[in-house]
C-alpha cells in the first residue's frame, strides 16, 4: 500500500458513512453491499459469496471503510486477499475471537481468520477489555497477542505502545484493522462499549506502523448507527461529526509522507 496517497474504498453497507463529509483521494470508490440480505450482525453463506465478488471487483485496496461496527466481519474477507505470510494488527474493544457460531459474525471474525487463512501468522489485539474468548484457541493460542485495557494504561507513553506492537506482530508485513470502540468516547462514539485509548495514542502507533512496517491493508469500522429520524438528532449529530473527526485524522496519519 502506498504510504502517501493509498486508494480508499468505501463500503455501502448502511448509511453511517453517507452523512460524513471525509477528505477522500482522488483515487476512491463506493461498493455499494446494502442490497445484499442476511448481512446484519451476521453474514449468511449467499451473502458472503456476493460480498466476495463485489469486493474483487474494486480498483482500490489500500483503506476500506466499512460503516458500522456490526459488519466487522467483513474484515475476514478482506484479509482473505493477503498473497504473503502476514500480521494483523487489530484496534478493538473486543476480541472478536468468540466461540465459532455456524454463521461468520462480527464477535467471530478473528477467531475464523486464524483456523481458515494460512498466511496468517500473528494477530496483535490492542485495546479489547479481556482475555476473554482468547483461552480455548488451541494451536493458534500463541500466534496471538493480546495488549489489553490493563496494559495500555502501563504502557502510559504512546511510543511504548507502539514498540510493544511492532515487537508483537514480527517482521511481517501488516493489516491493520481499526473499531473506534477501541478508543475512549470523548473520541470516537459507537453502539458498543467504549474503550479508554485515546486518539491521539492510535495516531501514534499507526505512524509508527507505516514507517516501520510494509501495510497490506487497512479497514475502518465503528461508526455511530444513523436512521432516517436518528440522523438529525442533536446526540446523532454530535457523535457523527465526533467520529468524523476521529477519521479524518486516521486517513491523515495513513496517508502523511
Amino acid at each position: 500500500m502506498s504510504t502517501r496517497s493509498p486508494g480508499v474504498t468505501v463500503l455501502h453497507l448502511d448509511d453511517s458513512l453517507s452523512v460524513q463529509s471525509l477528505p477522500l483521494p482522488p483515487e476512491h470508490e463506493i461498493v455499494r453491499l446494502d442490497d445484499i440480505p442476511g448481512t446484519h450482525g451476521m453474514c449468511d453463506p449467499f451473502a458472503a459469496r456476493t460480498i466476495e465478488r463485489r469486493l474483487e471487483r474494486r480498483t482500490y485496496r489500500g483503506v476500506t471503510l466499512i460503516g458500522s461496527g456490526t459488519y466487522h466481519y467483513v474484515s475476514y474477507f478482506l484479509l482473505r486477499e493477503c498473497q504473503e505470510p502476514f500480521s494483523l494488527v487489530l484496534f478493538d474493544h473486543h476480541t472478536d475471537c468468540a466461540a465459532e457460531p455456524p454463521l461468520l459474525s462480527c464477535g467471530n471474525w478473528v477467531r475464523r481468520a486464524l483456523f481458515r487463512i494460512q498466511k496468517l501468522r500473528r494477530v496483535v489485539i490492542v485495546g479489547a477489555r479481556d482475555a476473554g474468548d482468547l483461552r480455548d484457541l488451541g494451536r493458534r493460542h500463541g500466534d496471538v497477542t493480546l495488549i489489553d485495557e490493563g496494559e495500555l494504561s502501563r504502557l502510559s507513553a504512546p511510543r511504548k505502545l507502539a514498540e510493544r506492537i511492532l515487537e508483537a506482530s514480527g517482521r511481517y508485513p501488516v493489516y491493520i484493522s481499526i473499531d473506534k470502540d477501541v478508543l475512549d468516547p470523548a473520541d470516537a462514539a459507537t453502539d458498543w462499549d467504549g474503550g479508554s485509548m485515546r486518539l491521539r495514542t492510535l495516531l501514534y502507533a499507526l505512524v509508527a506502523l507505516r514507517r516501520h512496517r510494509r501495510i497490506l491493508g487497512v479497514d475502518l469500522c465503528g461508526e455511530w448507527p444513523v436512521s432516517p429520524i436518528g440522523a438529525v438528532s442533536a446526540r446523532s449529530l454530535r457523535e457523527i461529526r465526533k467520529n468524523e473527526v476521529a477519521n479524518r485524522a486516521i486517513l491523515r496519519a495513513l496517508r502523511s509522507g
